[in-house]
């Protein structure tokens, strides 16, 4: 009996020997991990204050110097316009009562106008009374220019301008068998001014009305014995005359004109050119 409560203490003491030896295999590992655990943590914890002393003790890395903003680049100042030159005020027109303004200006400021003609008609009264003789004119040749300059001074426009001319007569006479010739020749250098109103609808019409003051310079020659005429004949004088005339235009440019008046003559006709 007692041998065999010995056996059974002796078998449960093997089996509690070994139930405490598996557990302490059993721990170890976790033991070590704890251990493990705490190394690591050690690790972290000792790496820790290394971190924080190479932040700490490391100097501050040096600020680059700030490099001044680049201005930027000034702007030009805004340039005003200049005014714009405002149109030289037009002088106020005359309006004359009773005359409409003119229907087809022809005539304008700035227009130039020249005519060519041939004048009819004698005005200086030449020649020998009572001697039965005969007077002979060639017509007179003219050369005028005019130019418009100024518009405004009522309907129309007003040109100035000159004219040259030249003109010749002559006187002949039969005494006793004998033929005379007495010869007078006329230069007219004159300034003229004119006044342009178109009282037609056709824009190719131009008519006019004008004055001039001249200087006629006159020679006389003649084979009579007594040429005291020649003492009064040859001189240089002023005269002024007095215009009416009309231009039509073919072209643009070319056309026909007519003037009645008393200057180189009582009418010319001839070619007129308009610029």
């Amino acid at each position: 009996m007692k041998s065999a409560f010995a056996l059974v203490l002796l078998s449960a003491g093997l089996t509690a020997t070994s139930a405490i030896a598996q557990t302490k295999t059993a721990t170890k590992p976790a033991a070590a991990k704890t251990s493990a655990a705490k190394v690591s943590s050690k690790t972290s914890t000792a790496t820790k204050p290394a971190a924080t002393r190479t932040t700490t003790t490391a100097r501050p890395a040096a600020k680059p110097v700030a490099k001044p903003a680049a201005q930027p680049a000034a702007k030009p100042a805004p340039t005003t316009p200049a005014p714009a030159t405002p149109p030289p005020a037009s002088s106020p027109k005359l309006e004359i009562p009773g005359v409409a303004p003119q229907q087809a200006p022809s005539f304008a400021k700035g227009t130039i106008g020249v005519n060519l003609g041939l004048g009819l008609g004698n005005g200086y009264g030449y020649g020998y009374s009572g001697l039965g003789g005969s007077l002979h004119s060639s017509p007179a040749i003219s050369l005028s220019v005019e130019k418009g300059i100024l518009e405004g001074i009522g309907p129309g426009v007003i040109s100035v301008g000159g004219l040259v001319g030249y003109k010749s007569d002559s006187y002949t006479w039969d005494i006793l068998g004998n033929d005379y010739k007495s010869t007078w020749s006329n230069i007219y250098i004159a300034a003229r001014g004119a006044y342009h109103y178109n009282f037609t609808d056709n824009p190719k019409v131009d008519t006019y009305a004008g004055v001039s003051l001249a200087a006629r310079i006159t020679r006389y020659s003649t084979n009579y014995s007594d040429n005291s005429i020649g003492d009064y004949a040859n001189k240089t004088r002023l005269e002024g005359g007095i215009f009416l005339g009309g231009r039509y235009l073919f072209t643009d440019k070319l056309g026909a004109f007519a003037e009645l008046g008393y200057d180189m003559s009582y009418l010319k006709l001839g070619l007129t050119s308009k610029f």
